[in-house]
């Protein structure tokens, strides 16, 4: 009859079997497997950066009676080189430098191939996935009254699900005044978010998030800002003013200019024309 300590050491050898299949391999069966983000066989590629396939080696005391060799697809098989714009070779890892669609639909293997006989002894396949990324596209200001429009730029493999949010309303379809639309050219649906009639209360941070089955979700954020629909109407408002004040301005100091013309034209008479005698009235006393 087993004891605990027996029981343990027989379910620890099972886990260890389970687990860990490449530890029970023999030395007489070289294996080699790739290094996955998923199960069972995906690697998470970042669009922007250069992304390496790495494969493991295990099940052999003479690796060095091995060699990796990389292939695209069944049959493209991928040799290192210098001018190469898409793919290096470097210490049996393969290194893709930038990543497009094309590349993402294609299937990559690492093949373990015995340098004596030339035959593939153990191959490990990759499926490739993109990591979506997400840019908002917009104006950043709009006019009180008209629409608001924002564009949300996503790529990613398989092609990723987008959400808009605004606040704490999360719109997966169209909700009054929001309206989502979807990019048929690229096959992306909720592509634009267009809120209708905008009011100042839109204002606010807007977020897009786009994610797919087998990727974590990136988000991108912009700021919304709302103009009120006659500022465009106050600097020439104000310019109207500043010109009527000027106005005012001349037409009240030529008034008082005027006005002191006339004053000093009547108090500035010569003195002849105010001493004069009146003659007239002693010639007409001597005619009596």
């Amino acid at each position: 009859m087993f004891d605990v300590h027996n029981l343990l050491l027989i379910f620890v050898g099972v886990l260890q079997q389970l687990f860990n299949p490449i530890s029970c391999a023999s030395s007489d069966a070289p294996l080699i497997v790739g290094n996955y983000d998923l199960p069972p066989t995906s690697r998470i590629l970042n669009y922007k950066l250069a992304n390496t396939l790495h494969c493991n080696v295990s099940g052999t005391s003479k690796p060095d009676d091995f060699a990796v060799q990389w292939y695209r697809g069944p049959n493209q098989k991928l040799e290192p080189k210098e001018d190469d714009p898409h793919f290096e070779i470097k210490e049996d890892d393969l290194i893709i430098k930038g990543i497009n669609e094309d590349i993402l639909k294609d299937q990559f293997s690492c093949n373990l191939v015995s340098k004596d006989s030339k035959e593939i002894i153990s191959s490990a396949q990759f499926q490739l996935l993109g990591k979506p990324t997400v840019k908002i596209v917009s104006q950043g200001t709009f006019i009180q009254d008209h629409k608001i429009l924002l564009e949300c730029q996503t790529q990613g493999y398989p092609k990723p699900h987008i959400e808009w949010r605004y606040k704490d309303t999360t719109f997966a379809r169209s909700f009054g005044r929001f309206k989502l639309k979807d990019n048929m050219e690229k096959g992306l649906l909720n592509y634009y978010l267009q809120v209708d009639e905008a009011e100042m209360s839109d204002r606010g941070e807007y977020a897009c998030r786009a994610f797919n089955d087998y990727t974590n979700s990136t988000e991108a954020v912009i700021f919304v800002r709302i103009k009120d629909k006659y500022a465009a109407l106050w600097p020439f408002i104000g310019i109207c003013a500043e010109v009527i004040v000027l106005c005012a301005i001349i037409f009240v100091y030529e008034r008082k200019r005027n006005k002191s013309e006339l004053d000093e034209s009547d108090t500035d008479q010569s003195p002849e024309q105010k001493n004069t005698p009146d003659h007239g009235k002693e010639s007409v006393r001597q005619r009596k």
